[in-house]
């Protein structure tokens, strides 16, 4: 098996990790057994390796130096590391993901190997 990046984009700005406390809980709670859900069915299929939401903010990193740095909401909004087969494979799990019923979406891209 091969290992695919997936990188989440968009969808409902108001279910993005950090702003997740502000919808009615009825529809955090939905979103969060959604994605719950994904992730263990991943689980039980081996084809998850890792994976995260990530924060608004961060550090922005130069030759300048380091510097405090809030991501704009057109930026990814979390990442998993997959197991499969081929190209395909990794597509077909990449469009069962709940981002993509909330209008988001997803680019997957095939990882290096480690030499």
């Amino acid at each position: 098996m091969k290992k695919y990046l997936l990188t989440f984009f968009g969808g409902n700005m108001a279910l993005r990790y950090n702003n997740l406390v502000k919808p009615e809980k009825e529809v955090q709670e939905k979103h969060r057994d959604a994605w719950a859900q994904w992730m263990s069915e991943l689980v039980r299929a081996k084809h998850l390796e890792v994976g995260y939401p990530l924060e608004s903010d961060g550090e922005r990193i130069d030759s300048e130096g380091t510097k405090a740095y809030h991501f704009p909401d057109s930026t990814e909004g979390g990442f998993i590391i997959i197991n499969a087969e081929s190209p395909v494979q990794a597509t077909e799990i990449a469009r069962s993901s709940p981002i993509i019923k909330n209008g988001g979406y997803i680019l997957a891209r095939p990882c290096g190997e480690r030499k």
